[in-house]
């Protein structure tokens, strides 16, 4: 399908969505570079949440492990132990902030919180950041929101512009379930994590409600997750309408009454003030 046979609507849209988009790719490369000079460098970080979710992982080898011990053959067992460890080791690295590529993490993890602070997924780790980082953030932010609302309104307008009313719904799910297929792919299944999990890791994130261990691998998540949040607000729009339209009446009535209680007020302020000028009158009559 060429151009000219979509909606100006939606050709509108997709222009605006594409220099917005490139707005949004220039702030975002100028937040990754900035907070990679103003973030923290080799700090370790007291995390008690990260520590007590370090604590619940050894607790959970050591109970498979003693669990499988009987049902699997030595060599099995050895195996899944190996993986086992493996991921701990991973998680216990990631804690206290060892990393082997620590001149790419530090790139990727400084486009996580430019990314994170612009879409309000977040959280940000603040004690990664220096005072001149902090404030730079709260700058960072009160331009980025705005730009990044700016591209989702285009997007969504382009999206509205080819599905309207409820079956707005079906593609919004179809495409959380699709990111969830495809953010398996790029952690190559290794993450041990439930399928629906992931499909609540997702909705969080296109909702802008975030998660903690919020983690991008790649570009191909970044543009899930715009999309992902253009879809989300779209359908949120749709599902405001709905809502008012489903409570109208009830709005209607509660107008009405409101109205009454108005007109009560009304009156018996007046009828106060009436009394008060009586007994002002009388009290000058009596002198």
């Amino acid at each position: 399908m060429s151009t000219t046979e979509l909606s100006p609507r939606f050709q509108l849209a997709l222009r605006r969505s594409l220099f917005f988009g490139i707005c949004l790719f220039f702030w975002l490369a100028l937040g990754t570079l900035t907070f990679s000079v103003l973030s923290v460098v080799g700090q370790r970080r007291t995390d008690v949440a990260g520590l007590v979710k370090l604590d619940a992982k050894r607790t959970e080898l050591l109970n498979v492990l003693w669990a499988e011990t009987i049902s699997k053959s030595e060599a099995d067992w050895a195996e899944m132990a190996n993986q086992k460890l493996e991921l701990y080791e991973k998680a216990l690295l990631n804690y206290v902030g060892y990393h082997d590529d620590s001149n790419d993490r530090s790139f990727m993890e400084s486009l996580r919180k430019s990314f994170s602070l612009v879409t309000t997924i977040g959280p940000i780790d603040i004690d990664g950041l220096t005072t001149a980082g902090k404030i730079f953030a709260v700058v960072y932010t009160i331009i980025g929101v705005p730009l990044c609302l700016l591209l989702l309104t285009q997007c969504g307008r382009m999206i509205t512009s080819l599905w309207e009313g409820r079956g707005l719904a079906i593609p919004v799910i179809c495409f959380i379930f699709f990111s969830a297929v495809v953010y398996d792919i790029i952690e190559n299944g290794t993450d041990d994590v439930p399928f629906f999990d992931a499909i609540f890791s997702i909705f969080l994130q296109f909702s802008s409600i975030g998660e903690e261990d919020n983690e991008f691998h790649g570009i191909i998540p970044y543009i899930i997750t715009i999309t992902g949040l253009a879809l989300m607000s779209t359908l949120y729009v749709q599902v405001q309408h709905e809502i008012e339209r489903s409570i109208h009446g009830v709005e209607f009535t509660f107008s009405k009454i409101f109205s009454k209680f108005e007109r009560w007020m009304s009156e018996e302020k007046g009828t106060m003030n009436s009394n008060r000028i009586e007994e002002e009158d009388e009290e000058e009559s009596d002198y």
